[in-house]
């Protein structure tokens, strides 16, 4: 591989640069201040929304900007601004309501910023295997409501995600294999029992790109970590491509570069080879 000058880097959260307990270890934090202390643009690239991200990632002093919901939004932080918007028409999420309403499952919406989920999903998350830290996440990260088409229909703005989650990965196989043929949506998965729709063509790699066209940065000086299929559009897109050891097979297989695992700090180690950086 030819040496690039990286300017900017996108870090998925889950499975990638917070470890398995969701932590961000000292080192990794150290490591994301230098490369920003030196002036190359470091943002979460994730499939949370904006709420979702930890304050001792946004507070971090230059995280200026942030991907959210696999890539729908482009968020400046420090404007409180979107700069870059890719969701799926308001009117076209009803209709996937309607079609989501045929399955077992468990959904919720992003939007404006935030994510939305109904009461009867929101008080018993037991029921669709969302357990553990999974859970807490879902609890601080969504606002409950009553109606969810409702409330789409009120703001009438685009839904940046629908996220699903499912108590049998069977069935989870199963309604994702059907989701992936309809043309203008795009269906993925981050987690073993969830899936996550977003418009046909959003997805992080394209986010980051248009991030780098926006701050005027060559395409082949991106780089992007990542474990997840979520991520894989991401790890294809970008100058440097770095897949976790943790990370799904297809990752590896696309990959510029393998990486340690996310408890081993494998973020920390890719950035330091590759952009040169010194803690």
């Amino acid at each position: 591989m030819t040496e690039k000058e990286i300017r900017l880097i996108g870090l998925d959260l889950d499975g990638t640069t917070l470890t398995t307990d969701k932590k961000l270890t000292p080192r990794t934090k150290a490591v994301l201040e230098e490369c920003i202390r030196q002036g190359i643009t470091v943002l979460a690239a994730t499939g949370r929304v904006k709420t979702g991200i930890p304050d001792y990632l946004k507070n971090i002093d230059g995280m200026r900007y942030v991907i959210t919901s696999n890539g729908a939004s482009i968020v400046d932080l420090e404007k409180d601004e979107v700069i870059y918007q890719n969701g799926i028409p308001w009117e076209r999420a009803l209709e996937l309501f309607d079609i989501l309403e045929g399955y077992d499952t468990y959904y919720d919406a992003y939007l404006i910023g935030d994510g939305w989920c109904e009461g009867r999903f929101y008080d018993h998350l037991e029921d669709y295997n969302i357990k553990s830290h999974i859970k807490d996440l879902v609890l601080t990260t969504r606002q409950r409501i009553d109606d969810l088409p409702a409330f789409v229909r009120e703001h009438k703005q685009p839904v940046e995600k629908i996220s699903m989650f499912f108590a049998s990965q069977e069935k989870r196989q199963q309604v994702y294999e059907e989701l992936s043929k309809i043309e203008d949506i795009a269906a993925t998965y981050s987690l073993s029992n969830n899936i996550e729709i977003n418009y046909h063509t959003c997805d992080k790699g394209e986010a980051l790109l248009s991030l780098a066209r926006i701050l005027g940065i060559d395409e082949e000086g991106t780089m992007g970590c990542g474990d997840g299929i979520n991520d894989l559009a991401m790890i294809e897109k970008a100058g440097i491509g770095v897949a976790m050891a943790n990370g799904e097979e297809i990752l590896k297989e696309r990959a510029d570069f393998i990486t340690k695992t996310n408890d081993e700090e494998g973020v920390a180690w890719a950035i330091e080879k590759f952009c040169k950086i010194i803690v």
